[in-house]
């Protein structure tokens, strides 16, 4: 018999990670937890499903400390996870059964463990979930409030025909609760396009808390060109968001032909395949006729903050390019002295 290692590296990266976001939190992280704790059989689950509840575990689970019930899980998947079969029919398995509970999984990859400026995704679902607990209840019952006191003719402005109705911005609360809870790293690549480039996107600089004290003078400007925005086309179990950007000169007409021009993008699961072979959401088991969804809770979602995302990849698509072509502000303060 030999000792082995309890996790492996990307694992551990895991672990710290949720138990920085959550320390001095309401919630708990707990390693290797069975399925058998988590879960109790019912009538209708297979032989396969009450066999697998003894003989798997999870890699993370989150709980409240008011309670021991899992109120998330989560798995870390390596290179293994799409291309051993056995551990695709078992990741399969697993997905299925916390469908069936109506428990919350997220499945990580290396890509959401990587920190950008000082921030991993991973982290940063954890606190947006957290604070989407806490504080949406209070915006919907708001909003329900704001929308009872609204005429008819107020809510006749947001009706373009007679099928289709726009959400009055103010009564948004995804909208709203994305601008007051932006990707970390947004603010601050824009922040810091304007500081040393002299490029200015103002949407992304409001979300900025010190954004009016900043005087740097503005020698571009940058438009999102009406995004970040989720694509409506059909992905599968994938949902893509995307966020185009044009950059003029300052003081130049919209209408003139841009500098540069990119295209941020992001592709989110929507959900994990509950049987072998499933394409999309509505694709019915077809061996049991059961529909299953398996995945994240909407707050801590990549797909619900996959437009944010999105959003900073056009940014640095644009920042990439300044730092090819365009002087520092720094530098031309230089010359000028």
């Amino acid at each position: 018999m030999e000792l082995r290692a309890f996790e492996n590296q990307s694992e551990k990266r895991t672990h710290r990670i949720l138990e920085f976001a959550t320390k001095d939190t309401l919630y708990w992280v707990n390693a290797k937890t069975r399925l058998e704790d988590v879960f109790s059989p019912s009538d209708g689950d297979t032989r396969e499903e009450r066999n697998f509840l003894r003989d798997a575990h999870f890699d993370y689970t989150l709980h409240r400390k008011s309670s021991n019930e899992v109120i998330w899980a989560f798995e870390f998947d390596g290179p293994g996870h799409v291309s051993d079969p056995d551990t695709i029919r078992r990741d399969i398995l697993k997905n299925r059964i916390c469908s069936k509970a109506n428990l919350p999984l997220l499945r990580i990859e290396d890509d959401l463990l990587k920190a950008i400026d000082g921030i991993s995704l991973l982290e940063w679902l954890i606190r947006r979930w957290m604070r989407y607990e806490k504080i949406m209840p209070r915006m919907i019952s708001d909003r329900d409030k704001a929308a009872a006191a609204m005429s008819g003719e107020d809510w006749d402005e947001f009706h373009i025909s007679q099928d289709v109705f726009i959400v009055p911005p103010e009564l948004d609360v995804n909208f709203l609760f994305d601008l007051d809870n932006p990707y970390p790293p947004l603010p601050k690549t824009s922040t810091r396009l304007l500081n040393t480039y002299g490029i200015r996107e103002g949407l992304s600089l409001e979300l900025d808390p010190k954004w009016r004290e900043n005087t740097t003078e503005v020698a571009w400007e940058l438009s999102t060109n009406g995004g970040p925005l989720p694509d409506l086309k059909d992905y599968g179990l994938y949902s893509r968001s995307f966020c185009e950007v044009q950059l003029r000169r300052a003081g130049e007409d919209w209408l003139s032909a841009p500098a540069f021009t990119a295209t941020g993008e992001y592709m989110a699961r929507l959900a994990y395949p509950t049987f072998p072979g499933q394409r999309t959401l509505l694709s019915p088991n077809p061996t049991t006729g059961e529909l299953g969804l398996c995945g994240p809770p909407y707050g801590g979602s990549l797909w619900a903050a996959g437009p944010l995302i999105a959003w900073h990849r056009a940014l640095m698509e644009v920042e990439k390019w300044a730092a090819k072509n365009l002087p520092t502000i720094s530098s031309k303060r230089h010359k000028t002295a």
